[in-house]
């Protein structure tokens, strides 16, 4: 057998169960420090999703308020508004 199960007995070397137990303690360290790393990271990105999500509620009010502005304008017929190609097939549906 290899690996693992080729540990000794705790008590026939005590020094070697020391290494073990020490080696076990590093891996457990670097996970912790891995786990805090993605945590701070989570939270980053929940900030970042947070400024996007109100940005985009902002860029959709001023889009609606641009819209309503050009609906009222003096002179303003749906002929120029069908030189654009986004709107010629909205008034074609």
């Amino acid at each position: 057998m290899d690996g693992f199960y080729e540990m000794e007995n705790p008590t026939e070397n005590p020094s070697k169960a020391a290494e073990y137990l020490q080696e076990l303690n590093k891996i457990i360290e670097t996970q912790q420090g891995l786990l805090e790393k993605q945590r701070v990271r989570i939270d980053e990105l929940e900030l970042h999703m947070t400024d996007l999500c109100t940005e985009n509620v902002s860029l959709k009010e001023q889009h609606q308020r641009h819209l309503a502005t050009c609906r009222i304008q003096p002179g303003n017929n749906s002929s120029s508004l069908g030189a654009i190609k986004e709107n010629a097939t909205m008034q074609e549906k």
